[in-house]
């Protein structure tokens, strides 16, 4: 069944609510303050019945420009506009800014309803419907269906319920994946026997009973207890359809109108937003930099500052790109669009919508911010994700994909176009790197490297922890896991190689003075002598001025298998270590100390040494008083 939500425009006391009344049998106004004055003060919900197999939905919002902000909490969620226009009275006032409100709203569709004909003669009809066709000529409304209807004797209603049935059969430009689902709060109540309640427009995705779900942007946790829609429970809600969720495992106190709820992930809490702003072309208001201005996004309200990026003021009619420093977090989504109105007086001055839900703190007046602009405007999906990996050092898929409103796949898709063409990397933790910074990366490790294997030539390479200190401390990051990721990718590549306990730059190979070449031969010669009599790591140290270059000969001869390292003080010939195992797997069962000493054929000095290496090798194993060997 198609779901379709319309949203009522229109100056005070032009008929609106009236109007809902005869095509919904419902009345809108339920406060009695409303009741009483005779004019609708919040948002009105209702449901036109029809035949046609349609879920219509209406918002009637308030014309007073008191309310304005109440009509701004609803209006944004709408599929279609009813512009409603009295009769009697024509454009006035709120018409124009409610007009204004829907443009920058990028509301594309409606139907405009003349009402209160009972209340006007032929002649002055005619003339009226004249003043609405020129009116909305060149905008959105042009050439849509104009209705003359009046409430009170019933003329035209069927007419206009017809046409409202007709404008549905349109393409539905929500999306109903899950993971996508958000419903701006526009109302939060407590119902007996039941607790927390909250409705709204479910704007995009679907949502089913027993969902885990996110109120945002306090980032509460809560638990999908129940739903309905259009006053029937039901097991799911999906997109363009007015919905009631009740909520376990939150209050009424916890959430506000202005709150998302929201799948986890599915919206980006921020406190600054790039957008494309636009001043409407009625006011004479001028927004100078550094204005603070009221924020109204989805149901939301914020205050903000405007940091204009090309100039220091806009005027009526005019668009710029700019900067929103927001006073406390908002959850919204790219392409989410907006209005905003004066801090004081509170004038409805322009709207835009939202380029980067997440940016970096920008400078004014900068060429290359603005051409970023450009391509967060209007460029490819892939243009954007490339533009937002050049602006960050790391930004993993699943950040980026709930940055832009995408679902993990068609982030997958994107981000592989980038790799075919080599302007991303994709990192083993799927973390995005543009390949600009993927060069600035691997030169920061090629120098680090480099800069190792110049203070200790004789090292096979760089320490891996050593080298992941470094990288983190030059990074800013203590993720371990992205900056392992990194080294995974280049040595992958073949830019680096893992030689063990070491990393080292390809193609490195230890190089040898004359000097030092006689030493190593030395050094293999002593432990040949040696034997299972081992030598003292400080003995060796004392040969030579320089213990780096030792320690280094050490580690090569090591490599080689020339020697084996038994524990942190003792090295001994590698030949004479298998013959200590050997002795150790001639015992049937369990030996001590003293009867391997005496197999052997040696000290007890060097036995004590030798039998807690053979533990840790998983030779053997010592139960604190005898070993056994491991089968």
């Amino acid at each position: 069944m198609k779901n379709i939500i319309i949203g009522t425009a229109g100056h005070v006391d032009h008929g609106k609510t009236t109007l809902i009344k005869a095509l919904s049998g419902i009345d809108t106004d339920r406060l009695i303050e409303e009741k009483k004055r005779g004019i609708t003060i919040e948002l009105g919900f209702a449901h036109i019945p029809n035949d046609a197999g349609y879920n219509i939905g209406v918002i009637d919002v308030p014309g007073h420009e008191k309310f304005i902000k109440h009509m701004l909490a609803g209006i944004g969620g709408i599929d279609f506009v009813l512009f409603v226009v009295a009769a009697d009275e024509g454009i006035m006032p709120q018409t124009r800014e409610h007009f204004e409100i829907l443009n920058s709203l990028g509301i594309d569709d409606g139907i405009i309803a003349v009402t209160k004909t009972d209340m006007v003669d032929e002649e002055w009809l005619e003339m009226l419907l004249e003043e609405v066709d020129e009116y909305f000529k060149g905008s959105f409304l042009e050439g849509k269906p104009v209705i003359p209807v009046s409430a009170a004797t019933g003329e035209g209603i069927e007419e206009l319920k017809a046409e409202i049935i007709a404008k549905c059969d349109r393409d539905n430009k929500r999306r109903e994946e899950k993971e996508l689902f958000r419903l701006p709060v526009d109302r939060v109540f407590t119902m007996q026997g039941f607790g927390t309640v909250v409705t709204g427009t479910l704007m995009d995705g679907n949502v089913k009973v027993g969902d885990n779900v996110m109120i945002y942007p306090e980032g509460i946790k809560a638990k999908v207890r129940g739903i309905q829609t259009y006053g029937k429970d039901t097991y799911i809600a999906v997109a363009g359809q007015r919905t009631a969720i009740n909520l376990s495992g939150v209050t009424k106190d916890d959430i506000d109108r202005g709150d998302i709820v929201a799948y986890p992930g599915a919206v980006t809490v921020t406190g600054m937003i790039d957008a494309e702003i636009s001043i409407f072309s009625s006011t004479d208001r001028v927004v100078l930099n550094n204005s603070r201005v009221h924020l109204y996004c989805g149901s939301d309200e914020v205050l903000c500052k405007v940091i204009l990026l090309d100039r220091d003021a806009l005027s009526a009619g005019e668009t710029a790109y700019a900067q929103l420093r927001l006073e406390e977090p908002a959850a919204v989504r790219r392409g989410d669009r907006f209005i905003i109105r004066f801090y004081s007086p509170i004038i409805t001055v322009g709207g835009g919508r939202i380029i980067d839900a997440l940016p970096a703190k920008h400078k004014r007046n900068k060429p290359e911010i603005l051409a970023g602009m450009d391509v967060l405007s209007g460029g490819s999906v892939s243009e954007i994700i490339y533009a937002k990996a050049c602006e960050r050092r790391f930004v993993r898929q699943q950040e980026l994909a709930s940055e832009l409103g995408l679902l993990p796949q068609e982030m997958a898709s994107a981000a592989t176009g980038g790799i075919a063409d080599g302007t991303l990397v994709i990192l083993p933790d799927d973390t995005i790197v543009s390949d600009s910074k993927f060069a600035h990366l691997s030169e920061d490790i090629s120098n680090i490297i480099n800069a190792y294997h110049a203070d200790n030539p004789l090292a096979e390479g760089i320490p891996r922890q050593e080298l992941l200190s470094r990288l983190k401390a030059r990074w800013f990051t203590d993720d371990d896991k992205l900056v392992q990721a990194v080294l995974i990718y280049l040595l992958g590549q073949g830019f680096i190689e893992d030689r063990g306990k070491s990393i080292a730059i390809s193609g490195f190979s230890i190089e040898y003075t004359d000097e030092q070449k006689v030493l190593k031969e030395k050094i293999a010669a002593m432990y040949s002598a040696a034997g299972i009599e081992m030598i003292k790591n400080d003995e060796v140290f004392a040969l030579y001025k320089d213990s780096r270059i030792v320690r280094a000969i050490l580690e090569d001869l090591e490599s080689e298998g020339a020697i084996y390292k038994v524990n942190p003080s003792y090295y001994i010939d590698t030949p004479a270590w298998e013959k200590t195992v050997l002795a150790a797997r001639s015992f049937d069962g369990c030996f001590t100390l003293a009867e391997y000493r005496d197999r052997l054929g040696t000290s007890r000095k060097y036995a004590a040494e030798l039998l807690p290496a053979m533990d840790k090798a998983g030779i053997t194993v010592f139960d604190g008083e005898t070993r056994r060997v491991v089968k």
